[in-house]
């Protein structure tokens, strides 16, 4: 998803660095440039784990299972911490 996006930003800045000689596309293209900055800054050093909702909601809940048994460990606390909150953010 976001090597799609990525490529995608490279292609639009290709593109407006080819019609460079109108201010507009100039401005774009430092847009462009600036957003896979931004997207290389944000992803450094990440896993990033597309996952279904459904998908998401069915691990939160083993998680506080897991957690109502006092058996959970803390790397798997701070996992169901930002599954709890990105689920929260969907909504």
């Amino acid at each position: 998803m976001f090597t799609d996006y990525r490529t995608w930003l490279e292609s639009e800045l290709k593109l407006l660095g080819n019609a460079s000689h109108h201010a507009y596309s100039f401005g774009q293209a430092n847009m462009a440039k600036r957003a896979i900055e931004r997207l290389d800054q944000e992803l450094a050093g990440k896993i990033v784990l597309p996952l279904e909702r459904s998908e998401a909601a069915a691990i939160l809940a083993a998680l506080e299972a897991m957690a109502a048994k006092d058996d959970l460990e803390a790397s798997l606390a701070g996992l169901r911490k930002r599954l709890t909150d990105a689920l929260a953010g969907i909504g």
